[in-house]
């Protein structure tokens, strides 16, 4: 028995060290706890030892400060630990206070069955038991009251204070619950111990970590269909109402959506079918950089598109089916540098005749293309730039056709003399933008006058790499009373004092003459003719459907909805 004692002495030094030890009475020393009391505080199985008393002979009283209820209320959870466990040195986590309350009332019915057999005397049997009895249910009432009190005092602390330094702080046994309350299910969140084997056992526990915890998605009511009745018995009624609609609501709706989700339409229904095929919905349509299926060609433009971008595309042959007998509404028309046959492209231009504006730059053609080309008299802009195939009959044709051209891009195309010659002396007269660049060693100075006197109002000339020109060109020029922009650039027999005449062009607001002066002869042009605008534009832009990076328009008309 003695060995018993000596051992619980030892637990209990272990789970509440010196230094955890405080007095709380201000006013003086505990009182010392009488010799019978002690008698049944000395085992640390006996459910008695929660008691104030022997709190107090633990160093444990009642608390007036936050830091002192925090260090009693841990000792509290350790002595609570001892007695659950003899052989235990620290404390075990998620203990319920019922449970043990339980374990210490089957104890105390051992030790009393040892103490009766001991003294032989079963009356003092009896009493004893209903003493302890008594002693157990104070402790645990005495201990439900601190507790509740405790709760209260930091609660009301917590919500007068938010940036109090104890809100940081959390209790080991807020939530400790005796006597078996409604919350007794509840564990307890209590500290570890102290003591040297402990940490030592601790030390020697392997680390489990916990699985990674995968976020789910947690259904919410937040979210829901909102359906009137009306329209509930609308869908159940299985009744159509999108034909009830008429045809002009229905376009009105379609002309919102892209392209394909027009083609995928067209397979709904007849109706449907009908309505997306609607000439109001293909004004415009940019294909560039696209591939055509054999037939696509023909039956995009049979959906009536008026702008009509083809630059870089391929298309496959046959482009059009040959019993096609219609018109297309197609009026603006960009191929540069597409992949196309010539036999699909004369096909192309039979069914347009009211073409505004056409680029073919840097495609294959032929007499008979042009033929096909100088049917449409509406044209005002032509870009031939780097098109090969032009003879001078071709050329002659589409100048003395095309009379309300305003615009004419035919530079680097490859010209003979006789075809520069029918191109001055046939050109209409309403043209104010003219590009012959890269006529070398064809285009002679009275091809210039010539074309001086067939349009006077030219408003643009580009004549850049025309090495043929010589230095009286420069009177012919000076006759355009009209002319505001002039490129003479890389007409190596041109001298730089000439350009100084230019000066006296009243009209002529830019000048570009690349390669023809060093920097220092530049310098002093510019300071002669303060006034125009020198080398400002590196290409031209005449008849050129697009200019700069700008993709998604021709000629200033948008081709993307």
């Amino acid at each position: 028995m003695s060995g018993r004692k000596h051992r619980g002495s030892e637990n209990m030094e272990n789970l509440c060290p010196i230094t955890r030890k405080r007095s709380t009475n201000k006013c003086g020393p505990t009182p010392a706890v009488s010799a019978t009391k002690s008698g049944h505080y000395e085992l640390p199985s006996s459910p008695s030892a929660l008691t104030y008393e022997a709190l107090e002979e633990m160093g444990i009283g009642m608390l007036d400060s936050e830091e002192s209820s925090s260090s009693a209320l841990s000792a509290i959870a350790l002595a609570v630990s001892a007695t659950s466990d003899d052989n235990s040195n620290e404390t075990t986590p998620y203990v319920n206070v019922s449970r043990m309350l339980h374990h210490q009332q089957q104890r105390l019915n051992m030790s009393s069955t040892a103490d009766t057999t001991l003294d032989s005397s079963s009356n003092n049997t009896t009493v004893i038991e209903d003493a302890q009895q008594r002693l157990v249910r104070q402790s645990a009432e005495k201990l439900q009251a601190l507790t509740q009190v405790k709760r209260s005092a930091l609660g009301s602390e917590t919500g007068s204070n938010s940036n109090s330094p104890s809100k940081r702080l959390r209790n080991p046994l807020v939530a400790v619950t005796c006597n078996n309350q409604s919350d007794a299910a509840a564990p307890l969140n209590l500290q570890p111990s102290t003591s040297r084997q402990a940490q030592m056992r601790l030390a020697k526990k392997p680390v489990v970590v916990p699985p990674p915890q995968t976020a789910r998605l947690v259904p919410t009511d937040s979210f829901f269909v909102y359906r009137t009745p009306s329209m509930s018995a609308h869908i159940s009624s299985g009744i159509n109402y999108f034909e009830r609609l008429s045809d002009e609501i229905v376009l009105d709706i379609f002309k919102w959506l892209p392209k394909k989700t027009l083609l995928r339409l067209s397979t709904v229904c007849r109706r449907f079918n009908r309505c997306s095929r609607d000439e109001t919905l293909w004004t415009r349509l940019d294909l560039g950089l696209r591939t055509l299926r054999p037939g696509a060609l023909e039956q995009i433009l049979s959906r009536g598109v008026l702008v009509l971008r083809l630059a870089q595309v391929s298309i496959q042959d046959p482009a059009f089916t040959p019993s096609a007998n219609f018109k297309f509404r197609l009026q603006y028309l960009d191929l540069s540098m597409a992949s196309i046959s010539k036999g699909s492209l004369q096909m192309l231009f039979s069914h347009c005749r009211q073409l505004k504006k056409v680029s073919l730059e840097n495609n294959d053609l032929d007499d008979n293309i042009c033929a096909e080309i100088a049917q449409n008299k509406s044209l005002e802009a032509v870009n031939l730039t780097m098109a090969s195939g032009l003879t001078a009959s071709s050329v002659r044709l589409l100048m003395e056709s095309l009379t309300n051209l305003s615009s004419l891009n035919i530079s680097w195309t490859d010209l003979t003399a006789d075809a520069v010659t029918a191109l001055v002396t046939h050109i209409t007269p309403n043209v104010i933008r003219l590009n012959v660049a890269g006529c070398r060693r064809v285009l002679f100075d009275s091809h210039v006058v010539t074309l001086q006197k067939r349009c006077p109002q030219l408003l643009e000339l580009d004549l850049s790499d025309c090495n043929s020109l010589t230095p009286a060109v420069i009177p012919a020029i000076m006759k355009f009373k009209m002319l505001e922009y002039l490129s003479v650039s890389r007409c190596y027999l041109i001298p730089a004092s000439k350009f100084i005449e230019l000066k006296s062009m009243a009209s002529l607001t830019y000048l570009d003459i690349f390669g023809m002066l060093s920097d220092a002869a530049m310098e002093v042009l510019e300071k002669q003719m303060p006034e125009m605008g020198i080398n400002k534009f590196i290409h031209s832009s005449v008849s050129r459907p697009t200019v700069g990076t700008r993709r998604t328009s021709i000629w200033g008309l948008r081709t993307r909805d």
